[in-house]
């Protein structure tokens, strides 16, 4: 599965944006572990040292298939 943002192939350290218009940095993935599981994404926000673990739906992204 690839993680795709505006039908593009997702990249670490790609900039997004969250559905309340935050800004941040997008860290990794998790793929979804079975067919009922969304995955996660992690994303730093600007101005925070931490990372959010968040569904993709959060930052507009979807799994594509290969």
């Amino acid at each position: 599965m690839t993680l795709m943002i505006d039908g593009k192939p997702a990249e670490k350290g790609q900039e997004v944006e969250t559905f309340r218009g935050e800004k941040g940095i997008l860290v990794g993935w998790k793929e979804p572990a079975h067919s009922s599981s969304s995955g996660r994404v992690y994303v730093q926000l600007e101005g925070h040292d931490f990372q959010n673990e968040w569904y993709p739906g959060v930052i507009r992204a979807e799994w594509g298939r290969d």
